[in-house]
């Protein structure tokens, strides 16, 4: 009997501690997602410095932007996650012969959002293009983006195309596919903003950047510092999760087939995040496209082939004669 009791005492002690521990674990997790800040980057940028921030204020947001060159307007839109720098190879050969303008969008880079009920979806980011326009005055202009601005710009164009002279996608979102594990994991509440976080140190910032390019020479101290800083704005982070959740692209997808804006696709053959596969995908959608894969390239090709995508952008968006 004296056993028994023993036993008994030894499994009640068990169970109270595994559920201290499961307490605290929980506790952990839930301070981490929703207490814990990281430390925001104090990082003065030598790249916007040369090139000159610029600001265009509207009821949504305090657009971020750099502007250079003259001609027929063509926007680039910084690539998800990242910002302006994400087109620093293509600024000062498109400026050539056109009006460039380089914009980061809502939870991107040094954009400040306005509007407290911003969705974070993608009537939300589409919306912000045109706010975008309508303030620097650009009726129609050509489009790029990579990564997720691809698929906002290619959302943009479908619900307005007399504002889209020509899309540029390149490596872009806007198929209905799920992402990776480490996208889809985002989706996952408490997983999602604790990953997000955790994710914004230098050394965790290094290995995304090294795992979308293949050229990972590329990848030097100063771009990194300039890639890594705006990913610790508080702003910036909710962001992320919050896109990755919202954006549905069940109705870009479909729209492809009737998509009338004359595209450019291009495509980094090695692309760990949205396999080359997709770009044929694109390529069997849309009835007006120029489709190429890029060998020896991955997510980011205008930072990991800036030469090949050099080429392709400026025969593409070149003024017609």
């Amino acid at each position: 009997m004296i056993m028994v009791h023993a036993a008994g005492r030894r499994r009640a002690r068990l169970r109270h501690w595994v559920l201290g521990a499961v307490a605290v674990l929980v506790g952990a997790l839930l301070f981490g997602a929703y207490g814990w800040q990281p430390a925001k980057a104090d990082f003065r940028s030598p790249y916007l410095a040369a090139m000159v921030s610029r600001y265009a204020d509207t009821p949504t947001a305090r657009f971020h932007y750099i502007e250079a060159g003259s001609g027929t307007p063509l926007i680039l839109i910084s690539p998800g996650g990242s910002t302006v720098i994400g087109w620093k190879e293509q600024v000062g050969v498109l400026a050539r012969e056109h009006t460039v303008y380089v914009i980061d969008l809502p939870g991107q880079g040094y954009t400040q959002v306005k509007d407290p009920d911003f969705g974070y979806d993608l009537n939300a980011m589409t919306a912000a293009i045109g706010s975008f326009m309508d303030a620097v005055g650009v009726r129609q202009a050509g489009l790029a983006g990579n990564s997720w601005s691809g698929g906002w710009a290619l959302a943009f164009a479908q619900r307005h195309p007399e504002r889209v002279s020509k899309l540029a996608l390149l490596d872009a979102t806007g198929l209905d596919l799920p992402g990776t594990f480490m996208w889809e994991a985002l989706k996952i509440p408490i997983l999602g903003e604790l990953a997000v976080k955790l994710s914004t140190s230098r050394s965790a910032a290094r290995g995304l950047a090294e795992g979308m390019l293949v050229h990972k020479e590329r990848i030097t101290d100063e771009l990194l510092e300039e890639w890594w800083a705006p990913m610790t704005f508080p702003a910036n982070i909710r962001a992320t999760y919050l896109l990755e959740r919202r954006l549905d692209w069940s109705a870009t997808e479909r729209a492809l087939p009737s998509t009338k804006t004359p595209t450019l696709v291009l495509w980094g053959k090695q692309d760990t995040i949205q396999p080359v596969k997709r770009a044929q995908r694109f390529a069997d959608l849309l009835p007006h496209d120029q489709t190429y894969i890029l060998d020896g390239c991955g997510h980011a090709p205008q930072l990991d082939c800036p030469d090949s995508v050099n080429y392709h952008l400026q025969a593409f968006f070149a003024p017609a004669p």
